[in-house]
C-alpha cells in the first residue's frame, strides 16, 4: 500500500471507527448514569424503616388511649407485626446487618412479638410492657433509620463524583467525535473535489483523443483515397487517353463512325470515373467509421425502383427490369447505403452480361427478411473465385477492362454494415444470382417479441 491510498482510505476508516467508538462509550457512559438514578436498597429501607416506626408508634397511642380494648389493640399490633416482618427478613435484614443494627432491632422486635396479644389476652402490666418495648423499638428503628440515611448520603456523595467525572468523559467523546466528524466530512469533500477535478480532466482527455481520432482518420481516409486513385484511375484514364489519339490521329481524319465509337467509350470511362471517386470516399468513410447508418422502417419498393431507373439512364442500351412481388415490403436499414449496395451489384451485373441480356431484379419477402435478387447471364463463377468474391480489388477471370475490383467488396461491405447479407448463387441457365437480404425489424424488437 503507498502512502498515499494509506492517507486517503486507511486513516479515514481508523479514523471513522474511533468517532463511532467514542459515541458508543459516549451512550454507554450515560446509560449507566441513567440506571445509577434510580431508586437502590438506601432509599427503600428508610421507607421500611420509617413506616415500621409508625406503626411502633400508633400501637403505642392505642395502648396508651384504649387500654384492654382487644380488638383494637390486636389490629394494630397485626398492622406492626407485618411491618416488622419485613423488616426483619431477606435483604432488609442483610442492609441493617451492614448497618451493624441487626442485633438490637431484631431483639426489640423479639421482645414486642412475645406479647402478642393474638396468642393471648393482656394484662394491664403487659399492656405496659408492650408499650415499653415499642419505646425500645422506636429508639433503635431510629438508630437504624439515620444511619441509613448516612450511608444514603456517602453513596449519593460517591456517586455525585462518578456522575461529574462520567459527564466529563461523554463531553470529551462527544467533543472529538464532533471533530473527527468534521474533518472525516473534510476528506470526503476534498477527496470529491479530487475525483470531480479527474473526472473533469478524463473528460477533456477523451476528447482530446477523440478529436486526436477523427484526424487521424480523416488523414487515413484521404491516404486511403489517394491509395484507390493510383491503384485504380490507371485503367481508365489509359482508355480514354488511347481513345482520344485514336481520334486525332495525324495525316488522316478519323471517320464519323470511330469519333462516335470514342466518344462513347470516353463518356462511359469518364462515369467510371465518377463512380469510382464516389466508392472510394465511401470506402474511406465505412473503414474509418465516419459513415454511420441511419436505420428506419422504411418500404423498400420506391428507393429500388429509383435507382434501377438511374441504372438504365446509365447504360441507355441495357435492359434492366425489376419486379416487386407486393405493394409495400417495410425493412430496417438505410435506403440510400441499400441503393448504392444495388447499384454496384447491377454494375457488376451489366458488366459480366452478354450486351444483349437483361439484368433483372427481384424484389420480395421471406422468413421475416426483405430480399432484392440481381440476376445476370454471365459465365458465372468457378470456385476460386466464389472463394475471394466479396475481397477488395479481386476481379475475375472473365472482367472487363473498366472494372475496378471493389464493387462488390463495397456492396458486402454496406450490407453488413446494415446489419444484413449478400448471398450469391449460380443462376439456373447460366450466370449469376446476387441477393441483398435485409432484416424488416431491428434484431432487439425480434428478440423482444421471442
Amino acid at each position: 500500500m503507498n502512502q498515499a491510498t494509506f492517507w486517503r482510505t486507511t486513516v479515514p476508516v481508523l479514523l471513522l471507527m474511533l468517532c463511532v467508538g467514542l459515541l458508543v462509550y459516549g451512550f454507554l457512559r450515560l446509560r449507566a448514569i441513567e440506571d445509577s438514578m434510580r431508586l437502590d436498597d438506601a432509599t427503600n429501607m428508610v421507607w421500611v424503616i420509617s413506616q415500621t416506626q409508625v406503626e411502633a408508634l400508633e400501637l403505642q397511642v392505642v395502648l396508651a388511649e384504649s387500654p384492654g380494648d382487644t380488638g383494637r389493640i390486636g389490629e394494630q399490633y397485626d398492622l406492626f407485626r407485618s411491618r416488622i416482618d419485613m423488616l426483619t427478613q431477606g435483604p432488609q435484614l442483610r442492609f441493617l446487618e451492614r448497618l451493624e443494627v441487626a442485633g438490637p432491632v431484631v431483639g426489640a422486635a423479639r421482645a414486642a412479638q412475645r406479647l402478642d396479644p393474638a396468642v393471648r389476652q393482656l394484662a394491664p402490666y403487659e399492656e405496659q410492657a408492650l408499650s415499653r418495648e415499642m419505646g425500645v423499638l422506636v429508639r433503635e428503628l431510629n438508630r437504624a433509620a439515620n444511619r441509613a440515611m448516612v450511608s444514603e448520603w456517602r453513596v449519593l456523595s460517591d456517586r455525585l463524583g462518578s456522575y461529574r467525572t462520567a459527564v466529563a468523559q461523554v463531553a470529551y467523546s462527544l467533543g472529538v467525535g464532533v471533530l473527527l466528524a468534521i474533518y472525516l466530512g473534510w476528506r470526503i469533500l476534498a477527496d470529491r473535489r479530487a475525483r470531480l477535478d479527474a473526472e473533469i480532466l478524463r473528460e477533456r482527455s477523451q476528447r482530446l483523443e477523440e478529436d486526436l481520432d477523427r484526424e487521424r482518420a480523416t488523414v487515413a481516409h484521404w491516404r486511403d483515397f489517394a491509395a484507390v486513385v493510383s491503384h485504380q484511375f490507371r485503367t481508365p484514364l489509359a482508355v480514354i487517353d488511347s481513345a482520344a489519339q485514336r481520334m486525332y490521329r495525324r495525316g488522316q481524319p478519323a471517320a464519323p463512325e470511330v469519333l462516335e465509337a470514342k466518344q462513347a467509350t470516353i463518356r462511359e470511362m469518364v462515369g467510371s470515373l465518377d463512380r469510382l471517386v464516389d466508392a472510394a470516399l465511401l470506402i474511406g468513410r465505412i473503414d474509418h467509421q465516419i459513415v454511420r447508418p441511419q436505420q428506419v422502417i422504411v418500404d423498400l419498393a420506391p428507393p429500388v425502383r429509383s435507382i434501377v431507373e438511374e441504372m438504365r439512364r446509365r447504360h441507355p442500351g441495357r435492359r434492366i427490369s425489376l419486379a416487386v412481388e407486393e405493394p409495400e415490403l417495410h425493412a430496417w436499414c438505410d435506403a440510400k447505403l441499400v441503393q448504392h449496395a444495388l447499384m454496384n451489384l447491377i454494375d457488376n451485373a451489366v458488366k459480366y452480361s452478354p450486351p444483349d441480356t437483361a439484368v433483372d431484379l427481384t424484389l420480395f419477402r421471406q422468413d421475416e427478411q426483405v430480399a432484392c435478387t440481381v440476376a445476370d447471364r454471365g459465365p458465372g463463377l468457378s470456385d476460386a473465385e466464389a472463394e475471394k468474391l466479396f475481397a477488395r480489388f479481386q476481379r475475375g477471370e472473365d472482367a472487363p477492362a473498366a472494372g475496378t475490383g471493389i464493387g462488390l467488396w463495397l456492396a458486402q461491405r454496406l450490407a453488413l454494415l446494415l446489419q444484413g447479407r449478400i448471398a450469391v448463387q449460380p443462376r439456373t441457365g447460366g450466370g449469376t444470382l446476387f441477393t441483398l437480404w435485409m432484416p424488416e425489424t431491428p434484431p432487439n424488437q425480434k428478440e423482444d417479441a421471442e
